[in-house]
């Protein structure tokens, strides 16, 4: 074998390893994948929480901050619909529960206009903070850069 046959060889064999974590991810069982749950979020002992997990009234109510745990399993957000009060600072906990990487990007339309996200990659059985502010109601798209499009949720903002 020359040079080039084992550089060829290299190539290969380093691309089969990176690729296999994402094949993993995109294959099994879809079982969870028409549920909707719902999420309690929870004050942060903050004045303007009120302890209503639906926010305040049509008054443009909110304010303080939430905390909302988010599991990620292979191909799959629980919950994948979540409900916050305009307003509202959220410090997401995102949780890889799967056997492949996972993130959670929230896009930019209702977020004071930039995108927010956990760390990069989050590996299995770790678990990634962040925050995130809803300033305008309506709803808010949050995915998987990952496992597009299936790995998606959303976000309303009321």
């Amino acid at each position: 074998m020359n040079l080039t046959s084992w550089k060829k060889a290299a190539v290969l064999a380093t691309a089969a390893l990176l690729i296999i974590p994402f094949a993993v991810a995109c294959g099994g069982s879809d079982e969870q994948s028409g549920s909707t749950v719902g999420v309690a979020t929870k004050p942060s002992g903050d004045s303007n929480g009120g302890g209503d997990d639906n926010g305040g009234g049509d008054n443009g109510g909110g304010g303080g901050t939430k905390e909302v745990e988010v599991v990620m399993t292979d191909n799959i957000f629980t919950p994948k619909d979540i409900k916050v009060p305009v307003n509202t600072t959220v410090k997401f906990s995102a949780k890889n529960d799967g056997t492949a990487i996972h993130n959670m990007h929230i896009l930019s339309s209702k977020t004071e206009g930039k995108d927010f996200s956990s760390e990069l990659l989050v590996n299995p059985g770790k678990t990634s903070t962040f925050e995130a502010k809803f300033t305008k109601k309506g709803v808010v798209d949050f995915q998987c850069d990952y496992h597009l499009p299936g790995m998606v949720g959303k976000i309303v903002v009321e």
